[in-house]
């Protein structure tokens, strides 16, 4: 009797055309991080789990793993014993610390890195929200020796816009400063990192709740809520003052650097917003987040900022850095039904060639195409149609020395041509 198939919610998978619109959309974007100097780096898929929740993540989104058949306790290696020693990673920055702090001694500072990679979240699936899906990170660190440049954060934002401006996208990304956020905290009478903390969470869900829920929470902090609220808004002007100084200042500077080096494309797209906090403990400066035009129920779709130690309880050396990352898990569902990416074949192949014609195949490929050769001795209609299904346009029929006969399937044309002169049309060479 067969397993019966139950889908495991939360663990998308793509059907063939899209897979290859995914992983069009994923080249884009790693191609914009690397016109960047941004070089390539994969890590494991699991860390410690003493490693991950050091970050601050919450133990309860993560995925511990072990054996199903795990031996006993001290009969093997650390990671097959049945305790939760080791867990999928929950994001792409975590195991980025951890292998900087692992490898500093062999990395050139500043380290340029892209990232684009599976990260698991335990939490409950909906639509939108998965538990498997793909980030595509970028950090810029600095040796622990030296600054980290405000230009670095202007080049993280220009970057990650120039990939999401590949994609043919409308988008705004909104930066703030935590420097400047806990300024205003403290303006507000918010004294202790405890009340700072939790006025952070409360604004940072302030798009998930309406304004009267997080005035009343805010309420509970400190009586000058409504006109901090007022101020995170921007119904009230910010009022510089020490608290705030140094934030605001960071803050111009980054917008000015970054729409500066973007001008040319859309200068309007990367704006001041008070209200963005970023949830995560570790950032300290800069934070970002990008909000789709066409889809804002996607939330955001870009995320990321500064933090001042990035391998903080994992190395005895400062790394400051700053990162941001494109999440494609909404994302990456809502574009492959988007044009173009929703026309794109389930095969890579330019040509079908019929049954028979495996030394044709042959030279095709060494001309340069890619190649769907027929395998079964089916009746060439049968071939021809399943090939045409398959989103392939062309198919070679037969050959007879070096002229073959191409069919074309939007006109049902039949031509005799070389592989030189059909390589000239189609791939240019």
């Amino acid at each position: 009797m067969a397993t019966k198939i139950i889908p495991i919610s939360g663990f998308p998978e793509y059907l063939p055309a899209q897979q290859r619109a995914f992983d069009a959309i994923t080249a884009k974007i790693r191609h914009a991080y690397e016109s960047f100097g941004y070089t390539p780096l994969e890590t494991a898929a699991v860390e410690r789990t003493e490693v991950l929740i050091s970050k601050g993540i919450d133990a309860k989104e993560v995925y511990g793993l072990r054996r199903l058949a795990a031996v006993q306790a001290g009969a093997g290696d650390d990671d097959t014993t049945g305790a939760k020693d080791v867990a999928l990673r929950f994001d792409l920055t975590v195991p980025t610390a951890r292998y900087v702090a692992q490898n500093y001694g062999q990395l050139v500072f500043p380290f340029r890195r892209h990232q684009i990679q599976p990260v698991w979240r335990g939490e409950r699936p909906q639509k939108g929200r998965y538990r498997q899906f793909h980030q595509c990170d970028i950090d810029y660190i600095a040796d622990g020796a030296g600054n980290l440049p405000l230009a670095a954060d202007a080049e993280i934002l220009a970057c990650a816009f120039t990939a999401l401006n590949s994609l043919n996208l409308k988008f705004t990304m909104r930066v703030n400063n935590r420097k400047l956020l806990n300024g205003l905290f403290a303006q507000a009478g918010l004294a202790t990192p405890a009340s700072r903390h939790t006025a952070l969470k409360i604004i940072d869900d302030l798009e998930k709740q309406p304004r009267k829920v997080t005035l009343e929470k805010l309420q509970a902090l400190t009586p000058k809520a409504e006109a901090l609220l007022d101020v995170l808004t921007q119904k009230s002007p910010v009022v510089v003052d020490d608290h705030t100084r140094e934030g605001w200042d960071e803050l111009q500077q980054v917008l000015a650097a970054a729409n500066g080096s973007i001008a040319m494309q859309q200068a309007t797209t990367i704006v001041a917003d008070y209200t963005i906090a970023r949830g995560l403990d570790y950032y300290t400066g800069t934070v970002v987040e990008t909000t789709l035009h066409d889809a804002p129920e996607l939330g955001s779709i870009c995320s990321g900022g500064r933090y001042e130690n990035l391998a903080e309880s994992l190395s005895d050396r400062a790394l400051p850095g700053v990162g941001i990352s494109i999440g494609l898990g909404r994302l990456g569902m809502w574009l492959v039904e988007q044009a173009p990416w929703q026309d794109y074949a389930a095969t890579p192949a330019h040509l079908y060639v019929a049954y028979g014609l495996g030394k044709v195949a042959s030279k095709l490929r060494a001309a340069g195409f890619k190649v769907e050769e027929g395998l079964e001795d089916k009746p060439l209609g049968k071939q021809l149609m399943g090939a045409e299904k398959r989103g392939l346009t062309q198919a070679v029929l037969n050959a007879e020395g070096d002229t073959l006969t191409l069919r074309t399937f939007a006109t049902r044309t039949d031509e005799q041509l070389s592989i030189s002169i059909l390589a000239k049309r189609l791939l240019g060479a």
